[in-house]
């Protein structure tokens, strides 16, 4: 309870210190993906629009159910309905936002280490072709070739900051705070690949109870059978019951194709998931074995069996392997949460991640 209070009253402080872009500099705001939709859900501007729709449809039934006219009551109860459905969507919507640019941007930082290790690779490369040019050992050719590997690699990385930048800004707006709060995200683990245990019959099952298609299907049959009990009544003309009958049977079949499209919906998201991790652990693979082959090739350079070319290749081609595996991972774990929550899993057992 002191933790959350403390985290409420740091957040009041942020808040209160500006609202617009150049707020003044404050402490880091240190933020797990449960405190940032939090967070989301108090401040988002677009949210707040939602609130203040459902806040008037609220407002509007209260305001009948005093004056107590029929009609008026109904449509009322009306409004509230459908503005509870859309406001629990909103929810929804914006929690799955969250949590997307806090993955995102934990992907963006990965993505800044990569560029910065690709740029130290490429110095200590240029300072030891100098040396051996220094002592005729190479061309200035050679030489050439290893400032504009750095040359592309100082570029690559100052993008990466740029767009680090950006995707921090985005996610402050998204947050509802100035954009230039300093934000610290400390659910680290969302960066490690986790796997994804579940088998497809179970990820059907549980998203069978969920899923919004089948259960309008549902209510569709349920109506259509009361439609039919009510028209057996023997005062009923036998033509209305006739169509009641054949209104029941449409829906049982609108239901069994809810349910199969739903099937097919998850299937393809079951082995698309799939394919991703088996993807991801070839990649990592490669990763390695690139690695050490660029190890190798270090090796025979400084004994001068080959030339600064085999080593900059090496080295570029790790670069890209390495920013390829990060943005292959935040797709994986994008996807695998998409899935968790079709089947109303949010995390799995024993994957909750600490604070």
């Amino acid at each position: 309870m002191r933790r959350s209070l403390s985290f409420l009253v740091l957040v009041a402080l942020v808040l209160g210190l500006g609202a617009g872009p150049k707020a003044a500099a404050q402490k880091p705001l240190e933020l797990t993906v449960e405190q940032a939709a939090e967070l989301a859900l108090q401040h988002n501007l677009s949210y707040r629009l939602a609130t203040l729709d459902w806040e008037s449809a609220k407002a509007n039934l209260e305001r009948a159910q005093i004056v107590g006219d029929a009609d008026m009551l109904r449509e009322a109860e009306k409004e509230w309905a459908q503005a509870q459905k859309t406001y629990a969507e909103k929810t929804k919507e914006l929690k799955d936002q969250v949590r997307s640019a806090y993955q995102e941007l934990l992907q963006s930082e990965t993505t800044v280490e990569n560029a910065l290790r690709a740029k130290e690779r490429a110095e200590n490369q240029l300072a030891m072709d100098e040396n051996k040019f220094k002592a005729g050992l190479l061309s200035s050719l050679d030489i050439e070739r290893s400032r504009n590997s750095l040359f592309d690699a100082e570029h690559r990385h100052q993008r990466a900051v740029i767009d680090l930048e950006t995707k921090r800004m985005r996610f402050n707006e998204l947050l509802g705070l100035p954009l230039d709060t300093e934000v610290i995200l400390t659910e680290r683990l969302l960066l490690a690949f986790v796997p994804f245990t579940w088998d497809l019959e179970t990820c059907f099952e549980l998203a069978l109870a969920l899923d919004a298609s089948v259960a309008e299907a549902r209510e569709r049959l349920a109506r259509a059978q009361e439609a039919v009990l009510a028209a057996q009544s023997p005062f009923t003309p036998r033509v209305e019951l006739e169509q009641a009958l054949v209104s029941e049977e449409k829906a049982k079949i609108q239901l069994q194709q809810a349910e199969q499209a739903l099937y097919f919906r998850i299937r393809g998201d079951y082995y698309a998931l799939l394919d991703q991790a088996h993807a991801l652990e070839l990649a990592k693979r490669n990763i390695e074995l690139e690695r050490k082959a660029l190890q190798a090739e270090q090796s025979k350079y400084q004994a001068g069996v080959i030339s600064n070319a085999d080593i900059v290749a090496k080295q570029e081609r790790l670069a890209q392997l390495e920013q390829e595996y990060s943005a292959s991972l935040l797709q994986y774990s994008l996807a695998r949460v998409k899935l968790l929550q079709a089947m109303g899993q949010q995390e799995e057992s024993g994957e909750q991640h600490a604070d």
